[in-house]
């Protein structure tokens, strides 16, 4: 079997070591607030610092503790795993949050991580077990009831009951993973399907701001006008109609390895600058997309009034900017745009972080600022500096939607028929997808039809389609749910493992290789560095500048948090904070 290079986690004894330098928790900040930013490569802070101001990034940089080496540990490196992994301090083989997205074996339903069984009505608690415990009919909204063991909002509320935890992010799954079950409130951008948006707050909240929630009219997020031209929000920022490269001229100097022909087009933006922007849902698909999110941010820190507590007891703030990872998958980490989608990111950066300076002082706030997941390059940049790389389809998702065995792509269709043989069922292209023998495919997992395929069989059909899909080029590494469920096979696997809900099959491709649907844009989801490593950045009181390049788990994050406000940390993956005082360890 092909070599794996397995996520390596610094070591308990020597993690120890820093704990003693941790912030200390007899007096806490009045506001701690964690920064996600969705889709940021471990090299993004030095690969693009000459376009960084004084007061974003480079603020963070030179006046808190950069830790250089920042990595998960667990191979889903995708939104809702990392976020969750941020708050709870803990990966999927505790907290159940597999992926974004897993098939339900019983019912071979998609299951969001972010929408879970909740019974209308139990406000702030999750008391279904199961949707079978759910009225039939009752609405499926945004909530973290799939998210399983302790959450940051619990553990905040264990130990100051006055505390108000908000979660605020462009996707459900960013704003509720982190924070999780608990908070006073989670704020996303939800879609009303007409080219208009808003940001909301589902019911399951007991503290949902209707202050907060007017942000949205008051910007025009709401309004689809015929006329897009008169939409409220392009009269109060008319430069958002389009957005065009703010670098310095030419653009392209900034990005010599970009292929333009390899991005995506989509929502009418075209593959380069300028991309004129039509509707509001195209705005979420460019850096002003975070723009909004900031203000809201500001907004909801009044709205809540966080970091002003009449209990005297801090506050806790997650903010998500997501248009990093929606125009970063359309373009991808070497383009112009994500150029300047950094540069435009680190002004927005500023403002938040002056706001929040203005609002509570910087001797009373505890800022940590990281990324969810990095990014792979477009293949064909990739292959252009002679690097392999290339792309594996084995989706059933996808903007067609598929229906039966003929409506999947290649590779699909091919282990349908061949496994079909082995078994002795019959099927065709005119077989609905209940009936085949894959249940679908959520990176990194293949779901089996368990109910098709027999109880009996399972063991065979896993071990002929993992030795099917090793001869795929571009597959590196396959580890069943046989092996995993015996807690065999590496590090990142078994952190990524849950038995109700984890797939048959973990596929893992080569570096540089993307499951993907067609040959623009890219992608991440796979154990190795490129969607592994992340920058990671603490400011505030309490932390000494400097760098520190040692190889750090990300689920350490919630230690230092954690530690930054006396909480208990027992049930983390990893006990130990982050060293935040003493000398530079570059």
């Amino acid at each position: 079997m092909k070599s794996f290079r397995t996520a390596g986690v610094v070591a308990v004894g020597l993690a120890l070591l820093g704990a003693g330098n941790a912030p200390r928790a007899s007096r806490p900040p009045k506001l701690a607030v964690v920064i996600v930013v969705d889709q940021m490569p471990a090299d993004a802070l030095n690969r693009w610092a000459s376009l960084f101001g004084e007061k974003g990034f480079r603020r963070l940089r030179e006046q808190g503790r950069y830790f250089s080496g920042a990595r998960y540990a667990h191979a889903t490196n995708l939104t809702g795993p990392g976020h969750s992994v941020i708050g709870m301090g803990t990966y999927a083989n505790v907290s159940g949050i597999v992926g974004n997205h897993w098939v339900d074996r019983k019912t071979g339903k998609d299951v969001n991580s972010a929408v879970g069984p909740w019974k209308a009505g139990d406000v702030g608690r999750c008391t279904a077990l199961s949707w079978a415990d759910v009225p039939s009919g009752s609405p499926r909204i945004p909530n973290p009831c799939n998210q399983m063991g302790r959450s940051l909002a619990e553990r905040v509320k264990a130990r100051y009951p006055g505390a108000r935890v908000v979660g605020l992010a462009l996707k459900d799954r960013s704003a509720i993973l982190t924070t999780g079950k608990g908070a006073d409130a989670a704020y996303w951008m939800d879609s009303k399907g007409d080219d208009s948006v808003a940001f909301a707050c589902s019911a399951y909240y007991p503290g949902c701001s209707q202050a907060a929630l007017a942000y949205s009219q008051e910007q025009g997020l709401s309004e689809k006008p015929r006329d897009p031209s008169a939409m409220t929000m392009f009269r109060l920022h008319p430069e958002w109609r389009q957005w065009d490269c703010s670098l310095s001229s030419p653009c392209e100097r900034h990005c010599p390895e970009d292929v333009v022909a390899a991005h995506m087009e989509d929502y009418g933006m075209g593959r380069g600058f300028p991309h004129p922007v039509a509707h509001a849902t195209a705005l979420l698909y460019t850096p002003y997309g975070n723009d909004l999110v900031e203000g809201m941010a500001e907004r909801i820190v009044e709205a809540h009034s966080l970091g002003k507590n009449p209990k005297g007891q801090p506050d806790v703030l997650v903010v998500g900017f997501s248009s990093t990872d929606y125009f970063g998958h359309l373009y991808g980490p070497d383009s112009c745009e994500a150029a300047d989608g950094m540069k435009r990111l680190d002004a927005t950066l500023a403002r938040f972080l002056d706001f929040l300076t203005a609002r509570v002082g910087g001797e009373n706030l505890f800022v940590i600022v990281t990324a969810d997941h990095g990014i792979t390059p477009i293949p064909r940049v990739s292959l252009q500096r002679g690097v392999p790389a290339g792309w594996v389809d084995l989706s059933d998702r996808g903007r067609v939607a598929k229906k039966k065995i003929g409506d999947l792509p290649p590779l699909r269709q091919r282990m349908e028929f061949e496994l079909g043989r082995l078994l002795g069922i019959k099927l065709d292209a005119s077989t609905p997808l209940s009936d085949a023998l894959v249940r679908g495919y959520r990176e990194p997992g293949l779901y089996l039809n368990w109910d098709r395929i027999g109880a009996q069989s399972l063991p065979l059909a896993r071990a002929w389609l993992a030795d099917y899909l090793m001869r795929v080029e571009g597959v590196q590494e396959i580890h069943s749910y046989d092996q995993l469920s015996r807690g065999e096979g590496p590090q990142s696997a078994r952190l990524s493992f849950d038995a109700n809900r984890t797939g048959d099959l973990l596929v893992f491709l080569a570096p540089g290789w993307i499951e993907w649907d067609e040959d623009a844009g890219t992608s991440h989801g796979q154990p190795h560095d490129a969607d592994a490593r992340v920058p990671l950045l603490v400011w505030g009181a309490g932390v000494d500048p400097g760098e520190d390049g040692a190889q750090v788990d990300m689920a350490r994050v919630a230690a230092t948090l954690g530690a930054a406000l006396g909480l208990d940390p027992q049930g983390m993956a990893n006990l130990s904070p982050l060293p935040l005082r003493g000398p530079s360890a570059k």
